[in-house]
């Protein structure tokens, strides 16, 4: 056999094992993109009832992206966070009782994904990560020292971090030597608060 007839042969053979393969992949993506869907589906789902839990259900809203840029760009703090959706938490009436806000924030390890809820007087219920990979032991203690800080917390000033013990009732206490982790999860909360303060207090219905 010639060379140039070994080489057709050796590129043939290569092109079939890789249509195998990505026919294989597309097989695979489509056997467990439902699951997975529905997996993500249910976190978001637990997320929002744990910074709701007073809600009987949680209606999608619009979000306006163009006003949530524009209050955040003022900040370069902002710059690696970004508001994903809202939805309206409404009791067995209809009636809303407040928001839930979906947040991602830029981490020290990977994009940290949580959600918050607001009431309609501005009161924080709460946060609930849903995604987070930051280092085993320092920014993974995020749901352990950060997010009971937020619980229950008032909203009339925005929420500062402090490496010592806080002094006043809007300042969040540092995960020890995850500094950026806890300003990345801080600086989330606070664009929430911002959009809440901006385009959503007193839409109530």
């Amino acid at each position: 056999m010639s060379e140039t007839r070994q080489m057709v042969k050796n590129a043939m053979i290569l092109f079939v094992i890789t249509l195998v393969a990505g026919v294989l992949l597309g097989i695979v993506y489509q056997v467990t993109k439902a699951p997975i869907a529905y997996q993500e589906q249910l976190a978001e789902t637990k997320a929002n009832q744990e910074v709701f839990p007073d809600a009987a259900s949680f209606e999608d809203m619009e979000l306006d992206a163009a006003q949530a840029s524009k209050i955040l760009a003022g900040d370069t703090a902002y710059a690696k966070v970004e508001i994903n959706s809202v939805k309206a938490a409404k009791d067995s009436s209809g009636k809303t009782l407040g928001y839930v806000l979906q947040v991602t924030s830029g981490g020290y390890g990977d994009d940290i994904v949580f959600t918050m809820g607001l009431t309609d007087d501005g009161t924080l219920n709460g946060i609930s990560l849903i995604s987070i990979n930051e280092t085993p032991g320092l920014g993974m203690n995020a749901q352990k020292v950060l997010v009971p800080q937020f619980k229950g917390a008032a909203t009339d000033k925005l929420f500062e971090v402090t490496k010592t013990d806080a002094t006043s009732d809007n300042q969040i206490e540092a995960i020890s030597g995850a500094t950026i982790t806890s300003k990345a999860v801080t600086n989330g909360v606070n664009a929430g608060v911002l959009y809440f303060q901006n385009v959503l207090k007193g839409a109530q219905s």
